[in-house]
């Protein structure tokens, strides 16, 4: 019984670490030989730095772009019969994502 206990405790210790370290990326290649069989390898790969600058202009890039788009369509919430919310454009086209 105790070894029971032993390996659940193992199993969510496990999980828990992977969960919260995934710093790098598994690859796995696997291979045919005629001779040796099946051939794998594994490695693991680095995440990319994230660039915090790019990152936060890239945010404001899309909030500009989101501006712009509520500017024109001006979206206003209907309810319909059923009570579901329906989004009703101010011009043509933006229910498709026209911004012009």
């Amino acid at each position: 019984m105790k070894i029971l206990y032993a390996i659940a405790t193992l199993a969510l210790l496990s999980t828990s670490m992977s969960t919260s370290a995934q710093a790098w990326q598994i690859v796995e290649r696997c291979t045919y030989s005629k001779f040796y069989g099946r051939v794998c390898t594994t490695s693991y790969l680095d995440d990319p730095v994230r660039n915090t600058t790019q990152d936060q202009e890239d945010e404001k890039a899309r909030r500009a772009s989101i501006e712009k788009w509520e500017a024109f369509c001006k979206p206003t919430r209907t309810y319909d019969d059923e009570g579901v919310t329906r989004l009703v454009y101010a011009r043509k086209g933006c229910e498709f994502g026209r911004s012009e």
